[in-house]
């Protein structure tokens, strides 16, 4: 592994796309929640993840979101930026200009449309790998995205292409110990799911967690119990865990659900109007809003 590598460690949010009424990237909102993710202790940012609504971007969008985030973090905290993009070369260009504007790992998605089979997947991987002087990290969610690799697979493309370094692991905190035992723990692995196995994950060897903003600061204090350690601590860090797991199980249900609801529920933590939304996008219903206010009440008292 990568010494640089060795450092990327604890929450990672995965930022929101904020829009102005006339559909630009909402440059003070996104300050905002930058600021808002420093301050309260956050290890590190990612961006273009699927709460960021890659799928909604276009690939020039993609990379002034990638310039502007690089921007407005001015060097503060490690930068992850997420590559969606469907061609091999096209993610290479990606990872290179991620690179020139300051991002210190990337984070590698399946291609989009139909199934791709292990092998060849793993082989698409490599060679996008060999050629990023960046850590990379691996996206792998088999409940989210079409295409995924077993962790025997990703075992092997560790062994095989060391700068793959790094997984965001979204699938069974099981599966996700069967990669970090088969690698001796030096591949890092960061879960995802909003933090929904988050104490296992951490008991497996996970390095981390790259959520939604949603809960970062019990978040951030879950993982500040877990370094240190105590019987006191750790009692703690079950307690806020337990607390929080309605909410993100409720946020969990769907990637336009969390789009809709968790995007309102964390600007209204960080003092921003309601959001605009980017067609197509779920509508808020009044039962819908009714549930994320009394779970934004219960995330306050968490911590």
């Amino acid at each position: 592994m990568s010494v640089s590598a060795l450092a990327f460690h604890g929450i990672y949010p995965m930022l929101y796309a904020f829009w102005t009424a006339d559909g630009l990237l909402d440059r003070a909102a996104m300050l905002r929640q930058i600021d808002y993710c420093v301050e309260n202790g956050a290890h590190g940012i990612a961006i273009l993840g699927l709460v960021t609504e890659t799928h909604k971007l276009s690939t020039a969008e993609r990379q002034a979101l990638v310039e502007l985030v690089a921007e407005l973090l001015a060097g503060r905290l490690p930068y992850a930026v997420t590559i969606c993009e469907s061609a091999e070369g096209d993610q290479i260009a990606f990872a290179q200009m991620a690179q020139r504007a300051g991002a210190d790992w990337v984070i590698l998605q399946p291609p989009s449309g139909p199934r791709v089979e292990e092998p060849a997947l793993a082989a698409f991987f490599g060679r996008i790998a060999d050629a990023i002087e960046l850590p990379v990290a691996i996206q792998n969610n088999p409940v989210n995205l079409v295409s995924s690799l077993s962790p025997a697979s990703l075992v092997t493309l560790h062994r095989t292409h060391p700068n793959i370094s790094l997984l965001k692991g979204e699938g069974f905190s099981v599966d996700i110990a069967e990669v970090i035992d088969g690698t001796g723990g030096a591949m890092r692995v960061f879960g995802g799911h909003g933090g929904i196995e988050l104490p296992a994950l951490l008991r497996s060897g996970g390095a981390g967690l790259i959520p939604a903003p949603d809960f970062l600061r019990p978040q951030i204090e879950i993982y500040r119990l877990w370094q240190l350690g105590t019987p006191d601590a750790l009692a703690r860090l079950e307690a806020i865990h337990r607390a929080i797991l309605p909410a993100i199980v409720f946020m969990s249900r769907s990637i336009p659900g969390m789009l809709c609801y968790g995007k309102r529920l964390f600007a209204s933590q960080i003092g921003l109007p309601e959001p605009l939304d980017r067609s197509p996008a779920l509508q808020p219903t009044a039962f819908g809003l009714a549930e994320t206010a009394r779970l934004a009440a219960e995330i306050a008292a968490s911590v």
